[in-house]
């Protein structure tokens, strides 16, 4: 096998795949990982640049890079991912921006002039669902050895990634979204959701329980 190299824009480009760079997934843990791994011919830019969330195609314009490549592409569950955007925007980069409409299903889109735009945008941008593999966040190791891992140099030990750029918040969804509110985030976000139930088998459920405990918390703490 070829050697293979990190573009300036963290997007992984072997010669026999690319692995796309979807914001909020792993990206950075990634990027870090292949700098430690120092693999031949290995090009890596800083992880503050924008461009590492371009598409094939803004990246490679006409040319038909997919015809012999297989391509990759990072995902979490919708919910999750609206929290961590939303997280990471106003936490790591200070903007304060509501969070009414994220439970719309909508992010705040700096590359779009500063709008919120339904995520679906990204599974569009991307063309996720035509990717020949997807690799779930919730099991980064297990799915980047089971689709990557073959696709590096012989002799590459499994892939072990890093705990970076972990933004500190409640990982409960109860503590941000009620039942009606996932259901309005997943119809407004169709293709993401069908994309979701076909790579995990379902979709993201609200725990009553825990719900009714972060209810009674607010109730608790605002007396």
């Amino acid at each position: 096998m070829g050697g293979f190299f990190l573009t300036k824009n963290s997007m992984i480009t072997g010669n026999d795949f690319i692995w796309l760079h979807l914001p909020k997934t792993g990206g950075t843990s990634t990027a870090r990982l292949f700098r430690e791994l120092k693999f031949p011919c290995i090009n890596i830019d800083p992880d503050d640049v924008d461009a590492k969330h371009e598409s094939i195609q803004t990246r490679f314009k006409s040319i038909n890079v997919l015809s012999s490549k297989k391509s990759i592409i990072t995902t979490r569950r919708l919910a999750r991912w609206l929290l961590s955007d939303w997280h990471h925007k106003t936490k790591k980069m200070g903007l304060e921006i509501p969070f009414e409409p994220v439970r719309s299903g909508l992010f705040y889109s700096l590359r779009l002039g500063g709008t919120w735009v339904a995520a679906d945008y990204w599974i569009h941008y991307f063309n996720a669902t035509s990717c020949t593999h997807t690799v779930r966040l919730e099991h980064l190791e297990e799915d980047s050895n089971r689709y990557v891992l073959p696709l590096l140099p012989k002799g590459t030990i499994p892939l072990r990634f890093p705990n970076q750029n972990t933004n500190q918040y409640s990982r409960k969804i109860e503590d941000f979204f009620g039942k009606r509110d996932l259901n309005r985030i997943y119809e407004n976000n169709p293709a993401w959701t069908a994309w979701e139930e076909k790579i995990y088998g379902n979709l993201t459920k609200i725990n009553p329980i825990n719900r009714l405990k972060h209810k009674a918390n607010r109730l608790f703490t605002s007396n």
